[in-house]
């Protein structure tokens, strides 16, 4: 999120709120899965 933002900054909130939507949009089911799976993993580093 951070590298598409800092490549197409937003200029207003709304802006900013309408690219959030389009980064989140772009996630895939894969994606959230593979957070999903190394959960444990993470909580054990902490």
């Amino acid at each position: 999120m951070k590298k598409v933002l800092r490549q197409h900054p937003a200029r207003t909130i709304t802006e900013l709120r309408q690219k959030l939507q389009e980064i989140w949009d772009c996630f895939t089911l894969n994606f959230y899965q593979n957070l999903i799976n190394t959960m444990p993993q993470r909580i054990s580093a902490v």
